[in-house]
Formats: structure tokens, sequence, C-alpha cells
């Protein structure tokens, strides 16, 4: 008989381009701008390392922008993904897909420059994560290179353990303007400081689920 290959507890990482954002994009990192000139820096307390992270309110209802037209562009395509990635999830982790399922979704801008960095740290009152870039600094463009890059380090707590020979236990993307990431809350990653002129600019987002 031939060999029965199980892949026992997938961790998978969504990647998806937003298309024709150019515009949405410049919009929405202009309001980033505007609030990190007038608004309190949020940094304190975070993995953000320098640079400015704008409240956690930045994709809720009530939030000053929330009926402005990139902003709602921007969720409309940060929910569709999530759906297609939940009902991923689903199939990879539960014993049968739920009945009924709704989603709170929150989120917050973030702007790095030179020198500035995330470090390690997971989203713990969350169930699913992700990052959507608006500017990507020429520094975090490089192939061979982990600077400016989101970082991912291997879920298992034995895979560092007598490890073969090139094992990878750390991914990068590198990713680019209107690149969408999505991945569990529990995966642990960080960013690492990028050198030279630009901004990275992103919003990240969590979701919790609740299902029955």
């Amino acid at each position: 008989m031939p060999d029965v290959l199980t892949s026992l507890y997938p961790t998978t990482l969504l990647r998806r381009h937003l298309p024709n954002m150019e515009e949405t994009n410049r919009q929405l990192a202009g309001i980033i701008a505007e609030l990190a000139a007038t608004g309190p820096n949020m940094t304190a307390g975070t993995s953000t390392m320098g640079g400015f992270q704008t409240r956690e309110d930045f994709l809720s209802e009530g939030h000053r922008y929330s009926q402005h037209p990139a902003l709602v562009i921007l969720k409309n395509h940060l929910i569709a993904a999530i759906q297609d990635y939940a009902k991923l999830l689903f199939e990879q982790e539960c014993m049968r897909n739920p009945t009924n399922v709704d989603f709170m979704l929150w989120g917050w801008g973030v702007s790095l420059k030179a020198g500035h960095s995330q470090d390690l740290h997971v989203h713990p009152t969350a169930h699913i994560s992700g990052v959507y870039y608006l500017s990507v600094p020429p520094g975090a463009q490089g192939q061979t290179s982990t600077a400016g890059k989101i970082r991912f380090y291997d879920p298992r707590p034995r895979a560092n353990m007598n490890q073969l020979f090139t094992q990878i236990t750390r991914h990068s993307e590198v990713a680019t303007e209107g690149d969408l990431l999505i991945f569990p809350s529990w995966l642990e990653h960080s960013v690492a400081p990028f050198e030279g002129e630009g901004e990275r600019i992103c919003i990240a987002f969590n979701v919790r689920l609740n299902m029955s």
C-alpha cells in the first residue's frame, strides 16, 4: 500500500495583493501622517520601538475618519480576506465548521523610519491578525536581508532542538505596497530595523471570532 502523508497542525499565511490601490494607499498614508502630527503616539507599552503608532480604533466605526472613502475601501478588502482566511482556519483547526460566525475587527496605523523596529510579539487577545502595506522603503525590499521585513518564527516549541542542517525556523516576507498578510494571532513575529530613506507605513489589525 502507498504511504499516507498527514500534515499535522499546519500554520498558514495568506498573502494577497490588492490591485489599483495606489491613490487609496496615498490617502491612508496621509491620514496616518496627520494623526502623527496632531495626536498622541501610542508606541509606549507595545512592540514598536521608535516610529509612530495610532490608537487601536483606527478601523472602528467611531473613528473620525471612519467614513473616509479610502478607509471604507480598505475595510471592504480586509473583511473579504478575513472571511476567506477564517474558512481555511476552520477546516484546518476545527472538528467541524461553525454554524454561526461573526467577528470583531480593530486596527492601528504604524509608521517606521530608519532604525525603528518591532520586537518579537504575538497578539494574545485575537484569533486572526494581519498587516496591510501602504509604503515599503527601498531599505526593506532586498531579497537577502531581513531589514524592514516582517519575520515569522517556527511556532513548534521543540523545533529548535537537534535541528537538521539548514533547517528553516524563520520566514521573512518581502512585501510591496498593496500587499496584505493574514496569519494566526499566536504566530510570533517581529520587524527588523532598516536603513536609508523612506517610511514603512502599514495598517495592522486583529480579528476576534465569535462562533457557535
